[in-house]
């Protein structure tokens, strides 16, 4: 043992001169600098290029988050403006009618005037006065006096009718003018809208292309997706109910429409040509369908999730969950206990999707399973 160690100090001995000899070469130092300074840059840009790469992932997904956002803002405020143009037609329609009315009312005053007109033209020019003053007594007098305020009275009213339905007239005249031209102006309003909805859309077809055009890209969002579904799972974990399971299968989450477009488990990527885990079905429904909930439950979430887009996940107890993503509307909200079969969001292709489908998931203890077996009860 001895002999080894003493073989190992004169070794390290030896060696120490030829290093001080090799440390002065300048032109050894000088290269061993350069390469130092090579590897130096490399590491740097290799540094930036992931530090792009990430940035440029969540720019990408903020993007696509952006674009849905806009397009559920220009395609809400377009509703809006319909419902707004039918409440006004309603109103012209109401207008209209009173109109029509007032117009009748107006000409039956009008020939009643002709009439009370026409009998004082036959009967002479007889004043009030002389009415009064060819009594024969007192109490013919009194007679005279009293009927000839009724006629007094039916004369006023009968022109202040004629007044009063002649201004009818004009004052509904100028209100469905009014109308009319709010409703034309609400017209061009959804002229715009339905521009912008449209725009909308283009950018984010255009936005979409990009993405499946460049495969790192692409597969970049779909592992990302993979990540937001593990996310996803420990999220139901912690908010889920520790009530049993309500029972029953599963009923169909979009009514009228059971194409599955995509089934749950492995398969091969169409675009990438890689097997990608599918943590759910897809199945074809047209934009703004009817997505109703499975089963009875809690709604646990509702808003927007990433490549989920627009989500709703509901706890059903037992640790049963079911997720419905890419809505293009949500019409419940975190808290609400919803029926079977009610109506929860507007199907739609919001999210890392690239047109309207539902994406439907069960989960057990907030881990994917094949939704089928729950759908079919085997």
């Amino acid at each position: 043992m001895k002999k080894r160690i003493a073989a190992i100090l004169l070794a390290i001995i030896l060696s120490i001169p030829f290093a001080n000899v090799y440390a002065k070469n300048p032109e050894e130092i000088d290269k061993l600098q350069q390469e130092q300074d090579k590897l130096d840059k490399q590491i740097q840009q290799t540094q930036k290029n992931i530090n792009a790469a990430q940035k440029e992932k969540k720019s990408v997904s903020r993007a696509i988050e952006e674009l849905d956002q806009k397009l559920n803002q220009a395609e809400n405020e377009l509703s809006n403006v319909e419902n707004q143009l039918s409440q006004l037609e309603n109103q012209i329609a109401v207008t209209t009618r009173e109109l029509d009315r007032a117009s009748g009312d107006a000409s039956s005053q009008k020939e009643l005037l002709k009439k009370r007109v026409r009998v004082m033209y036959e009967n002479g020019n007889v004043g009030y006065m002389s009415v009064i003053l060819n009594s024969t007594s007192f109490s013919d007098f009194i007679s005279r006096l009293d009927f000839l305020k009724k006629i007094i009275n039916f004369d006023m009213n009968l022109l202040n009718k004629m007044k009063s339905y002649r201004d009818s007239v004009a004052d509904k005249k100028a209100q469905l003018a009014s109308e009319l031209d709010a409703k034309e102006k609400l017209k061009n309003q959804i002229a715009d809208k339905k521009e912008q909805v449209e725009s909308a859309k283009q950018d984010r077809e255009e936005t979409l292309k990009e993405i499946t055009s460049d495969l790192k890209e692409l597969e970049r969002q779909e592992d990302k997706l993979l990540a937001q579904s593990k996310e996803i799972e420990k999220k139901i974990v912690t908010l889920q109910s520790s009530k049993k399971y309500i029972g029953g299968k599963l009923g169909w989450p979009s009514p009228g429409y059971y194409k599955i477009t995509s089934p749950f488990g492995y398969r091969n990527h169409p675009i990438l040509k890689k097997k990608k885990l599918h943590t759910g079905i897809d199945i074809a429904v047209p934009k703004n369908s009817d997505i109703i909930a499975a089963n009875s439950g809690k709604v646990i979430y509702s808003g927007y999730y990433g490549g989920y887009g627009y989500a709703v996940i509901i706890d059903h107890g037992g640790k049963i969950s079911t997720l419905y993503a890419h809505n293009n509307k949500l019409l419940v909200k975190v808290g609400d206990e919803v029926e079977k079969g009610k109506v929860i969001s507007k199907s739609g292709s919001t999210g890392l999707s690239t047109g309207p489908h539902l994406h439907f998931e069960v989960r057990e203890n907030g881990s994917p399973v094949d939704p089928m077996k729950y759908l079919t009860g085997k």
